[in-house]
């Protein structure tokens, strides 16, 4: 769970990340997909194209930073989430590699904006909020091994 601190700065970034999310995210994206080609695979390229990937990413960060304090308003957006990555089999490593590009697109796109203090909150927030997916897409893969066919195993 993030520190007090580290909400309250995560959520005074929210109207920051409401004007210039769709810009991190975009940067992001091209940060990714430069130094991991190999993540082109997982994503839709023709979304990438159209921008819709980056408007969708843009907003759940933006929902995060706005209800960290209270993320049982992100249930059902986690649970939509980490179905969409199990059904691509996105791997745990995947996490670190995105974080580390989101905290670049985010220096990059506020400049001066993105001081020290509000990289660091982000880095532990978003630290939090893969651990809640990485745990939730574990108990999915978990929960689908009982299945064979269609049917629970017994």
């Amino acid at each position: 769970m993030a520190s007090k601190k580290t909400i309250e700065i995560v959520k005074s970034t929210a109207p920051i990340l409401e004007q210039h999310g769709e810009a991190i995210t975009k940067v992001f994206y091209q940060f990714l997909f430069t130094n991991h080609p190999e993540l082109k695979n997982v994503f839709n390229m023709t979304h990438q194209q159209k921008g819709t990937q980056q408007k969708v990413l843009a907003n759940a960060i933006f929902q995060y930073a706005v209800h960290i304090d209270k993320l049982e308003m992100m249930k059902s957006a986690v649970q939509s989430i980490a179905q969409k990555h199990t059904s691509l089999a996105i791997p745990k490593e995947a996490y670190p590699i995105v974080g580390k590009y989101l905290l670049i697109a985010i220096k990059e796109v506020l400049g001066t904006a993105a001081t020290s203090e509000i990289i660091d909150a982000w880095k532990e927030a978003y630290n939090d909020l893969s651990a809640i997916f990485i745990q939730r897409e574990e108990n999915i893969y978990t929960e689908r091994e009982q299945y064979i066919g269609g049917y629970r195993r017994l």
